[in-house]
Formats: C-alpha cells, sequence, structure tokens
C-alpha cells in the first residue's frame, strides 16, 4: 500500500521513510503541502498520508479539510495523520473538525506511529472490501429485476388474457394455461430463495442441520424433483447410485444442492439427451456427480464460475446466484465444489462427502 510522508523537516522524513518502508510500505515522500495535495489528487494517490501540521503552501489541516470535501465516492479514501508539536485539545478538536483521522503529537514516538499506521491500514482496506460489497449487491439486483421481470410480465398477460371474455379458445383451455403460470411462479419462487440464501451466505447466518442420513435417499429425492421438467425435453436422467453408508448431513440442503445442479444440466442439455447422477464411494468418503450433454464452458468460465456470482455473464449465467449457495452447502459439509468439461461433450459438475 502507497503511504505519503509530506514534510518540510529533510530528517523527518528520512526517519520515517526508513520506518514506513520497513513495515511494508511504498513511500512517497512530498516537502511542502502543495507538493503533497498534488501527489494526493492523482489517479492512484497513497492511501495513507502523515502530513506535518504547518508546511509550506499549504498546511496538513487544510490538506485534510480540502480532502475531505471531495464528494465521497469519486476518490478513495486516503487516511489522514497529522503530526505537530501542539498537544492543546483545542487544536486536537480543530483538526478532526476539518477531516483528519488521526493525530500525533511531536516527538513522535516510532512504535505509535506505526500502530495507529496499522489501524489506518485496516479501515481503509475495510472501506475498500465495503465498496465492492456494494457494487456486488448492486448487480445481484440488476441480476433479480431482469430475471424476475420477464416471467411476472408473462404470469400478468397470461391472466389478463385468461380473464377477457374475448380469448375463448385461451379458457377452454385452462388447466394447459394454469399449469404454464404455475411453473413460471415456482421458477420465480425458486429464484427468489437463492436471493435469500445468497444474502444469508454474505452475512455468515447461512446454517446447516447434519444428522445422520442415506446419502442414496436423498439423491434420489433430487433426481425425482427433475422429472417432470427432463421429460418436457425428452432428457432422460440416469442414476448410478449404490447403497451407499450412513452420512453425517443436511438432507435437505444436500438434496437443495443436487437438486440445483441436476436443474441447471436439464436446462442447458438439448432435447433427447442424457443427464447421468452417480455416486461412487473411495473408502469412507463418495463423489457425487452430474453430467450433462451441454455446450460445456469455456476456460475462463471454468475459472470464474463460482468466484462471484454477479460477476460478469457466462453461458450458463441464470445459474450464477444458485452456484453461490451449492458451494456453500458443500463446503459446510467439508467438501469442494469442482466443475469441469467432459471430454466430447458437455459439463460435470461433483462434489465430495466423507461417511460417518
Amino acid at each position: 500500500m502507497k503511504l505519503l510522508i509530506a514534510d518540510d523537516e529533510l530528517s523527518t522524513r528520512i526517519l520515517l521513510r526508513h520506518c514506513a518502508a520497513r513495515w511494508g510500505y511504498e513511500v512517497i515522500e512530498a516537502a511542502d503541502g502543495l507538493e503533497a495535495m498534488t501527489i494526493l489528487r492523482s489517479p492512484e494517490p497513497p492511501r495513507i498520508a502523515v502530513l506535518d501540521w504547518m508546511m509550506p503552501g499549504l498546511d496538513g489541516v487544510e490538506i485534510c479539510s480540502r480532502l475531505n470535501a471531495q464528494e465521497k465516492g469519486a476518490v478513495p479514501l486516503i487516511y489522514t495523520i497529522l503530526l505537530t508539536g501542539r498537544s492543546d485539545k483545542e487544536d486536537v478538536v480543530h483538526a478532526l473538525d476539518h477531516g483528519a483521522h488521526d493525530f500525533l503529537s511531536k516527538p513522535v514516538h516510532i512504535g505509535e506511529l506505526h500502530s495507529r499506521i496499522s489501524v489506518g491500514r485496516r479501515l481503509v482496506e475495510a472501506h475498500d472490501r465495503l465498496l465492492e460489497l456494494d457494487k456486488i449487491k448492486d448487480r445481484f439486483l440488476r441480476i433479480a429485476a431482469h430475471d424476475l421481470r420477464n416471467p411476472l410480465g408473462y404470469i400478468i398477460t397470461m391472466t389478463e388474457m385468461l380473464m377477457d371474455s374475448s380469448f375463448f379458445e385461451m379458457r377452454s383451455n385452462i388447466d394447459t394455461h394454469l399449469l404454464a403460470i404455475n411453473e413460471t411462479a415456482t421458477a420465480m419462487q425458486r429464484l427468489i430463495n437463492d436471493l435469500l440464501d445468497v444474502s444469508a451466505v454474505g452475512d455468515g447466518t447461512f446454517k446447516i442441520n447434519r444428522q445422520p442420513a442415506s446419502l442414496t435417499e436423498v439423491l434420489r429425492q433430487a433426481a425425482q424433483l427433475q422429472q417432470q421438467a427432463a421429460a418436457k425435453k425428452q432428457i432422460v436422467i440416469v442414476e448410478r447410485l449404490t447403497t451407499l453408508p450412513i452420512f453425517n448431513l443436511d438432507p435437505s440442503r444436500i438434496r437443495q444442492a443436487v437438486d440445483n445442479l441436476l436443474s441447471n444440466a436439464v436446462k442447458h442439455s438439448p432435447a433427447g439427451s442424457v443427464v447421468v447422477l452417480s455416486a461412487e464411494q473411495a473408502g469412507s468418503a463418495v463423489r457425487v456427480a452430474v453430467a450433462d450433454q451441454g455446450p460445456g464452458l469455456s476456460e475462463k468460465e471454468l475459472e470464474h464460475l463460482f468466484a462471484d456470482p454477479a460477476g460478469p455473464a457466462d453461458s450458463r449465467k441464470d445459474s450464477r446466484l444458485g452456484w453461490a449457495v451449492v458451494k456453500k452447502i458443500i463446503e459446510l459439509h467439508g467438501g469442494v465444489l469442482r466443475a469441469e468439461n467432459q471430454a466430447e461433450r458437455g459439463c460435470v459438475f461433483s462434489f465430495t462427502l466423507s461417511a460417518l
């Protein structure tokens, strides 16, 4: 991290430069306030500034005041520490009121300065992380608005047409249309549940409830949930399962994870193809895999698929929210979610669990 030392005394700059470099900072120096202000307004400014109060051109308090007056979010947070021979409480209040983040009296105690700079670094890093989380939140909202708007528009259109007496043909086949509306609403509910789960993952409240359970039965239940969607595309879900040992797991969460993997496989597989759900035991562990015959993923997509659920679009972008949830479920069970392309075509998503 870059650190600015602004002081008109050369001896002070040399001492502080030596210490800050030893602490791992990239040190930039300024001999007066105007030079310091120019550096702090550069495209990539130092994120911590140690400023002498009294300097030619601009004093340290004026620099803090100008930085504080800049539009919030327009420039990165710069943590400022004022150094001065003044010790009156009024001076401290004056400096802090004008935007300084910290205040240290001369002669400077090097250990105390190191600690205060470390505090500044932690605050800068936390500030940057919060900004990044805010950007992710905004991307989530855009994804949710887009993915909910289309099916909601379909439901509104269909119900309006069914209520319109001029659409006699539709009303005579009302069961088919009600089924389509129900399926669309179910997909919306799934998206909302994914959003709530992703939110829980983000704030650390996402939990699992482990208990002894039959993994074979959990996998079969997940496959059954996708049979109707698969049948509509003439896709066959093949279960290659054996009688597996009892596992200490959360049945509902593992079923949710496998259901998500199967849903993704069915959605991206061509009509008339096969999706394989398998479980292979190796010692006390078992590898669960879902293989499809879809288009596969590029190397870049494979690298970033699980990294940021609100990140750049990929060929399976509709599953990004679900990936974050599935990844967390598997991690809480001590496993790792993996994705790889098959030799001919399609993807394999897999994870490993350990038995009791």
